[in-house]
């Protein structure tokens, strides 16, 4: 399996329990078919966290892949660390995890979200 991960930060613009309905809205922006699979909300004292499933069937690689974001917030700051993995069919991905965690970065930068530089 193969898979891919990107990382992001932002101000606080949104709530994170808006963010599930806003990202699905920027995907149908972009015209791609995702399918929203679940999701978990989380709040630790100050801390709130989101984790955000979707998948979506690669015709090309006869499977599935799976795209988790993982909203965090704290002090007004938010980050995203998008994860996307699957959709290899024997000894090669043909770039479906490439492809969906991109969707999922450019879902969140029309957010205002922005990679995060280390």
């Amino acid at each position: 399996m193969a898979s891919k991960t990107i990382t992001m930060y932002a101000e606080k613009k949104y709530e994170l329990e808006d963010f599930k309905d806003a990202i699905k809205s920027e995907f149908y922006k972009l015209k791609q078919d995702v399918e929203f699979a679940g999701e978990v909300y989380r709040e630790l004292g100050e801390t709130k966290t989101l984790l955000l499933i979707f998948e979506r069937y690669y015709l090309r690689t006869e499977s599935y892949a799976s795209l988790m974001i993982l909203l965090s917030e704290f002090k007004g700051y938010q980050s995203a660390d998008i994860i996307s993995a699957g959709g290899k069919d024997l000894l090669f991905s043909w770039g479906a995890e490439n492809n969906f965690a991109t969707w999922g970065e450019q879902a969140l930068r029309n957010l205002g979200f922005m990679t995060k530089v280390r």
